[in-house]
């Protein structure tokens, strides 16, 4: 039952997810799912989330062709960077996630502009990369709030 539990919670958020990035453009609101999976370093579910989250965010059209399988990769990288040069508590990590994944957000965008032959606007960037950094902590407080719903009773 559990895990039935965990995969209809997996399923709504990610329903939720493609509806908030419709709504919001250069939005990546699959990332907090990413996060969460690290924090709980839940492996399994990582597996079959990720190429998940990759195929939706290149068939959404997201990001170009390429670009979020290095945005999950950094992700990734500057969540275990974060979490072994610091070990702080869950949001004051995430926080800090937030505004280092902001970064790279522009970053992204300054490197795969010139790839795809599409002109770099900066205003646009920092304007997505913002909206990123502001998105993460609070997607992540409601969810976090969320997901002991989809655990059962005796793990709490």
């Amino acid at each position: 039952m559990q895990a039935v539990r965990n995969v209809f919670w997996w399923l709504c958020f990610v329903a939720l997810g493609i509806c908030v990035q419709s709504l919001v453009p250069g939005l990546d609101a699959l990332v907090v799912g990413l996060v969460i999976l690290l924090q709980e370093r839940d492996y399994k579910s990582l597996c079959w989330l990720l190429p998940l989250f990759i195929l939706l965010q290149e068939g959404i059209g997201t990001s170009p062709f390429g670009a979020s399988v290095v945005w999950y990769a950094l992700v990734c990288l500057i969540y275990r960077i974060l979490r072994w040069l610091l070990g702080l508590g869950n949001f004051f990590l995430v926080l800090l996630l937030a505004v280092c994944l902001g970064g790279a957000c522009f970053g992204l965008g300054w490197l795969f502009s010139p790839l795809y032959a599409v002109p770099f606007s900066p205003q646009e960037y920092l304007d997505r990369s913002l909206l990123q950094a502001l998105y993460l902590p609070v997607a992540w407080a409601i969810l976090t709030a969320t997901r002991p719903l989809a655990r059962s009773h005796d793990e709490e």
